[in-house]
């Protein structure tokens, strides 16, 4: 059977890596030990697909800029000590796998830093399988297209057979106005009352619920 898609775009954290509390984790300590009030789970939930600094300067209280280098290298620091407990979700590994058995070009687009995202697949064994990885230090943060628009660009795909996945709003906002489809994923960082309105093909609550989509309708 033919595909529909011949490239398919994830996205990292809350998508594939199973690392959402762990992030959340790490800004509500960073805050506290810059002296900060600690933003809230559920702001801070709003803000994943951004870039690191920006979200940052959105969760500070009363925008005091002065403080977001001290934050920056509070949560580095943090994200250092830490970086190993990253792990991928239950049924990823084998199911991304499949897909490149099965022929499908497979690209990641990150929110996160070149060298927060080496680190994490580096613990994995997916290195090889991905044909391009963007992250903010490539390219213009999400929901800005560039990222989405250069792996199109590389592989020498046509916008129309290729899929974005992500747990975002800012995922599925690339996805638009990069002109590719996007498929909405429920367990990583944020519901599907904050995820609607942004043309999803579908919604989808779990790994083995997101390969068989793709098998069905990819």
């Amino acid at each position: 059977m033919s595909k529909k898609y011949d490239l398919i775009i994830f996205d990292w954290d809350g998508t594939l890596s199973n690392s959402v509390g762990l992030i959340t984790d790490l800004i509500i300590d960073s805050f506290k030990e810059v002296g900060i009030k600690s933003p809230s789970r559920h702001s801070i939930s709003l803000q994943f697909g951004i870039e690191l600094e920006r979200a940052l300067i959105s969760l500070l209280p009363d925008k005091d800029f002065s403080k977001i280098d001290d934050l920056l290298a509070a949560y580095k620091a943090l994200f250092k000590k830490h970086s190993n407990k990253v792990n991928l979700f239950e049924g990823i590994e084998f199911g991304i796998k499949e897909l490149k058995r099965r022929g499908y070009l497979l690209s990641i687009a990150t929110g996160g830093s070149r060298v927060s995202f080496n680190n994490a697949i580096n613990q994995t064994s997916l290195k090889s399988i991905f044909s391009s990885t963007k992250t903010s230090n490539d390219c213009f943060s999400k929901p800005h297209p560039q990222m989405i628009l250069e792996i199109l660009e590389e592989l020498m795909i046509l916008p129309e057979k290729a899929l974005m996945v992500g747990d975002s709003i800012y995922d599925l906002q690339m996805a638009k106005s990069a002109g590719i489809s996007s498929l909405a994923i429920l367990y990583g960082s944020q519901t599907k009352k904050q995820l609607e309105g942004n043309d999803a093909l579908g919604y989808i609550n779990d790994s083995y619920e997101l390969f068989e989509w793709i098998r069905v309708n990819g």
